[in-house]
């Protein structure tokens, strides 16, 4: 792969305030001779006109235009409208650092077949909101575990999401692309299909993207409602998957987490009172408790009521 021809794949929904940043980013990369693909999956912002600022900046850029259909499908919209033989993809609130495109193509010259996830890093903001910071205190216990360094991964602590990745087309056609009848975990199922068909997994937390997103607690649970979702689904679909196990909540957990499970709680967490008279630690364990509550103990409950 001495010359590697690199396509540089983005799905955006509504990206118009997102992705100048990412596209900026990509402008300043350090490993210049890739393409990109960006594929606009039904927007109803001006995303469109966005872009018509930037595609000449770029040696090839291309944009296609299609009726919603999720993250899934745009990817593989994309792997088909784009020809190079080493694919990265980055989600449109995604800044990567200049050197990331040239870590993918150095780790693909390196291992033959794989896939590789980078690192994806949240800011940490004083002037944020508490909820924010928050957000990014768990990115960071997630990711903890995980070095500073190329590190392949296992079916114990696998970790991999698109927004930062990237696979040789030979690989990615091989497992049939991402799962288009997923919304959500799309990224962990083909990382889990690789696994399961051989190709090794890994993380590369030195090949960083900073990862810009407004944080709110109904944001985040709503999010979280919907990956779990995906899991249940994925569960489904492929019931040996003994990982993919879901537990339904216990009489015991809905009484637990019950007084967490109000909307005027999640009103008081999402406005920061309690960053004046609570310390840092114990304010967090009540926010994941009140994530808890309403993502996995009491998903079916209305947030807008």
């Amino acid at each position: 792969m001495t010359d590697v021809k690199v396509s540089v794949i983005i799905p955006t929904y509504n990206g118009a305030n997102k992705i100048p940043v990412l596209l900026n980013a990509l402008l300043q990369q350090t490993y210049t001779q890739f393409e990109v693909v960006i594929v606009v999956d039904g927007s109803k912002d001006n995303t469109v006109e966005i872009l018509k600022n930037f595609q000449n900046k770029f040696a090839a850029c291309k944009v296609v235009v299609q009726e919603n259909k999720g993250r899934a499908v745009v990817r593989n919209r994309g792997v088909k409208e784009s020809s190079g033989e080493l694919l990265i993809f980055y989600d449109d609130d995604i800044e990567p650092f200049e050197k990331s495109i040239q870590k993918h193509v150095d780790f693909h010259r390196q291992y033959e077949a794989a896939l590789l996830t980078g690192g994806q890093r949240e800011v940490i903001d004083e002037s944020a909101s508490d909820i924010h910071n928050y957000r990014v205190y768990l990115s960071d216990k997630w990711l903890a575990p995980y070095p500073e360094s190329v590190t392949r991964l296992t079916s114990g602590n696998l970790f991999f999401t698109a927004a930062n990745c990237s696979v040789k087309r030979s690989v990615f056609t091989m497992l049939g692309g991402f799962d288009e009848r997923l919304t959500d975990a799309e990224d962990y199922d083909l990382a889990y299909r690789a696994m399961e068909r051989g190709v090794a997994i890994y993380i590369d937390k030195s090949n960083k993207a900073t990862h810009w997103e407004e944080n709110t607690l109904p944001r985040m649970i709503n999010r979280q409602r919907q990956y779990s979702r995906a899991i249940v689904k994925l569960s489904i679909l492929n019931p040996d998957r003994k990982t993919q196990y879901v537990p339904s909540p216990t009489r015991t957990d809905k009484i637990f987490y019950w007084p967490f499970s109000f909307r005027l709680w999640v009103n008081v967490v999402d406005k920061g009172w309690l960053k004046y008279i609570l310390p840092k630690l114990l304010r967090y364990k009540l926010y994941d408790m009140t994530l808890h509550s309403w993502a996995k103990i009491f998903p079916d409950k209305n947030l807008n009521s």
